[in-house]
């Protein structure tokens, strides 16, 4: 009996050892945290430089400067949590899923907000833009938080 224990737990052992790493559908979240922290980065600095110029000037002459301001620091905080969840992925830590499922919930909290903003202000042109990225959001979160909830690979590749 306690030879069958012993010889059943390799094989349930050498399953989860073809489980554990970055592969699979753990990709395709890889690559967008990549790519997404490299494109979020670039486009804050892109940002900074365009304040920095003095671009902005017509937005502050129209009185909606605070609300440009707000958004940008809603922006630089969320690609704060992106880099750390980007961190804590690569580096395969137990807490990543965790932050990955605070991320999508915050992105589209934060697309809502820029959103009602957009419209307060009657921008509706970026408004449009905004609903798209919402949309996004809320599918890319609909795949991935039950994906990094309930995923057997997750569970065996986020130990550290």
């Amino acid at each position: 009996m306690a030879e069958q224990i012993e010889q059943e737990e390799p094989s349930v052992q050498a399953k989860d050892e073809k489980l554990v790493g970055i592969r699979g559908w753990l990709i395709l979240p890889a690559i967008g945290f990549v790519l997404g922290t490299l494109i979020r980065v670039s486009t804050l600095i892109v940002d900074i430089g365009a304040y920095s110029t003095g671009m902005y000037s017509d937005v502050a002459r129209a009185g909606i400067d605070e609300i440009y301001t707000l958004e940008f620091i809603i922006s630089l905080s969320l690609t704060g949590l992106l880099i750390y969840a980007t961190i804590l992925f690569l580096k395969k830590k137990k807490n990543a899923p965790k932050v990955i499922i605070a991320l999508h919930i915050a992105s589209i909290v934060a697309l809502y907000v820029f959103l009602v903003f957009e419209l307060d202000i009657e921008a509706k042109m970026f408004a449009v833009e905004i609903v798209i990225q919402l949309v996004n959001s809320v599918i890319a979160a609909v795949i991935w938080i039950p994906y990094f909830v309930v995923s057997k690979r997750v569970k065996a590749t986020f130990v550290n």
